[in-house]
């Protein structure tokens, strides 16, 4: 499937190239004289020297300043034979791979028409129509060159849509932002370098060389910017997972004490981090917040440590003043958690796990929308674990009237949305699963991680095509 969508895209490229192409030639002709011949042979050569001499910025992409010499060539000779000028660049990054012949020929024909067509709202092409004032032919050329820049981008942004998946604010921050200083030197290069041919004459090559020489030591300079910054967010994220399992055990051995005592509370906090981890992946959260959530299900009665034993082992109705003592468990659980270094989040959800979608929840009556979704699915996870377990209180009910109950308070006690995923949850999963009892919800296995999300398969850049800057 994804090949099939990568030749669709290549192919649609194809069409648009032939389009441009040949609307250009029907408006304005196809001018041939040895001279135009001897200029895109020169434009050629540089136009692949900068490719040659590209950055590689990573496994997917390449940056070079041959878009300097392809921007002077659409100047200098015009659309038509700027685009013969690249073909030789194209058959040399693809090889023999005729897909990736296509993409960068296609691509090719179609910037160099765009920025052609930029350029002709200024002036004709600077060495065919030989007239344009000085200062035309130069904002001519940087608007050209803007065209240029962002058709090119806009293409590769497509390509690595259709063949990575990679989303447009991935690409923004991997491929486009960190650039755009070494792109805009590119088309300011190619400026500068038409005002020196218009007032110099050839000092303009100088121009040029200097240009797209310093333009590839600030893509350099770009790229091992967002090396360190990668390596950066790297050890970030290795550092908060070592805090999260470090917070984990410690909170683990808190919630085993509790269940020495009651012989029930560490099983609910198995149950509810398993469930709570099951209905993040179901409703799509993104891993670091499932990690956190699992983590929020195991100790969202940590409020509860400190409590008198009598409190906890009672099998008898409570009065008022042991109600009130287990109703402010929530709050308690937040203001332990609060204390430690990059928990608020976890524990906001701890506090609100006993809200409800009517308002007549605990401890701060939140409503609807104003509940964080992971509140509503510690929530749902944690009643459906208390009704299925044997509590000191009384024994566990069945799956199936465990089930109705969470039917039955649909948009009352619970999220309609979070209840619909946790069924659908069930309805795949053994009845050990649904009575919280098989191997998945000792302490121990809910302590560890557990690595259920499906590996991504690796992509070949074998059969696909290059992107270049």
């Amino acid at each position: 499937m994804e090949e099939t969508h990568l030749k669709t895209y290549v192919g649609a490229l194809a069409a648009l190239a032939a389009a441009l192409a040949a609307s250009w030639v029907y408006w304005y002709g196809l001018p041939f004289d040895y001279g135009l011949a001897l200029g895109a042979g020169v434009f050629a050569g540089l136009v692949l020297l900068g490719f040659v001499l590209s950055v590689r910025i990573n496994e997917r992409t390449v940056m070079g300043t041959w878009d300097v010499w392809l921007l002077l060539a659409v100047v200098a000779l015009g659309p038509t034979w700027a685009a013969l000028a690249a073909v030789p660049t194209a058959f040399v990054v693809g090889r023999r791979d005729w897909l990736r012949v296509a993409y960068d020929a296609s691509q090719n024909v179609i910037i160099v028409h765009l920025a052609g067509a930029a350029f002709s709202l200024v002036s004709g092409p600077l060495l065919l129509s030989g007239g344009g004032g000085v200062a035309e032919l130069c904002y001519g050329t940087l608007a050209a060159g803007a065209t240029l820049v962002v058709a090119n981008e806009a293409i590769d942004g497509g390509l690595l849509r259709v063949k990575y998946g990679q989303s447009l604010r991935e690409t923004w921050e991997e491929n486009w932002r960190p650039y755009l200083i070494s792109d805009a030197a590119n088309v300011l290069t190619a400026g500068l370098g038409v005002l020196a041919f218009l007032v110099y004459g050839p000092v303009a090559a100088l121009v040029a060389v200097a240009g797209t020489m310093g333009s590839r030591a600030l893509a350099y300079r770009s790229r091992e910017h967002v090396e360190k910054t990668r390596e950066v967010l790297e050890q970030n994220r290795s550092l908060r997972e070592a805090l999260l399992t470090s917070h984990t055990a410690f909170g683990g051995k808190m919630i085993q004490e509790l269940g020495r005592k009651d012989g029930y509370t560490h099983r609910h906090a198995a149950a509810v981090a398993v469930y709570a981890e099951d209905l993040g992946r179901e409703m799509k959260l993104g891993g670091e917040r499932v990690a956190r959530l699992r983590m929020a299900g195991l100790l969202h009665n940590v409020g509860l440590f400190g409590l008198p034993d009598e409190l906890l082992l009672t099998t008898g109705k409570i009065n008022s003043v042991a109600r009130h003592q287990i109703v402010e468990h929530p709050t308690r659980g937040e203001e332990m958690l609060s204390a430690v270094p990059d928990f608020e989040d976890v524990a906001s959800w701890v506090r609100w796990h006993h809200e409800r979608p009517d308002g007549r929840g605990y401890p701060d009556k939140l409503r609807g929308a104003w509940i964080p979704v992971e509140a509503m699915i510690l929530a749902v996870g944690q009643a459906y674990a208390a009704m299925v377990l044997d509590q000191p209180r009384r024994s566990g009910i069945g799956s199936e009237k465990a089930r109705a109950q969470l039917v039955s308070g649909i948009d009352t006690e619970f999220d309609g949305t979070v209840v619909k995923a946790f069924l659908r949850i069930l309805d795949t999963e053994s009845e050990g699963y649904r009575m919280a009892d098989d191997h998945r919800f000792a302490l121990s296995a809910a302590l560890g991680a557990r690595n259920r999300q499906d590996a991504s398969p690796a992509r070949e850049d074998a059969d696909g095509v290059s992107e270049a800057k």
